[in-house]
């Protein structure tokens, strides 16, 4: 839980709120955010607002994610919910969502409860981190290029970090530094990235079954498969398919 007493009480935080508030809007690429006890977005920064595809800040204070975006929005509260009622934070949690221009983006979330929230305070605060794309001329990207190559070919197979690793002679401490210096994600996190890609491609573009595209992501596990693959997007497979196919009507 977040230990942040003027968050508790928003009639006697304005200055607080406020100062928040502008310090993550010169954060372009983090999305912030506090709710309430309904996960009521309660204040937003710029960012969450333009992901929106709104033009003010107004638009969104006192409704909730499903009442913004049309999928999916109810999924995000539900977790809201969830972290608000147990206490059980989020941290940097790879998630996938769907851009206004239909792309996929990755980002690293997290959600925390506030201690100590009363009815109408802030119960919940959250931030997103949208990761950025590679960078292919940093000195590290050539050092790591075929083994990222490799696990990118190889993501279709149940292949494990530790056996990849060895095969191009990285030991598991220097690696995860390398990739949390490039990516800022574990070497797990990235192959669970590729294989999310490649799942929501599949499902995107092809008529497979889900069981069918379980193989093809290199799971041994259907319901492995699912329970990652809604971690991940906050759909199930079939969810998935049928909200981006809604989208593109």
């Amino acid at each position: 839980m977040v230990d942040l007493d003027f968050l508790t009480d928003l009639s006697c935080s304005g200055t607080n709120l406020s100062f928040v508030e502008q310090l993550f809007d010169l954060l372009p690429d983090v999305q912030f955010f506090i709710k309430d006890h309904a996960a009521r977005y309660l204040v937003v920064n710029q960012a969450i607002v333009e992901h929106a595809g709104l033009s003010d800040k107004r638009d969104m204070i006192g409704r909730t994610c499903e009442e913004i975006f049309t999928n999916p929005g109810g999924k995000i509260s539900q977790q809201d919910l969830h972290v608000i009622e147990t206490g059980k934070e989020v941290l940097n949690a790879l998630e996938m969502c769907l851009s206004l221009n239909k792309q996929r983006k990755w980002c690293l979330s997290s959600k925390f409860k506030v201690r100590g929230a009363v009815p109408g305070g802030a119960a919940l605060v959250g931030i997103s981190r949208v990761l950025p794309a590679t960078e292919e001329r940093h000195d590290n990207y050539r050092t790591l290029n075929s083994f990222l190559a490799y696990l990118k070919d190889n993501c279709n197979t149940p292949i494990l970090i530790k056996d990849a690793a060895k095969t191009f002679n990285f030991s598991s401490d220097v690696l995860e530094r390398l990739t949390r210096e490039l990516f800022s994600l574990t070497p797990k996190q990235i192959l669970t990235q590729l294989r999310m890609e490649r799942a929501c491609t599949l499902l995107e573009t092809t008529t497979q079954s889900v069981n069918e595209i379980v193989g093809d992501c290199g799971y041994v596990d259907h319901s492995a498969f699912t329970r990652q693959f809604k971690a991940s997007t906050h759909y199930t497979p079939l969810q998935y398919r049928h909200a981006v196919a809604g989208l593109r009507r």
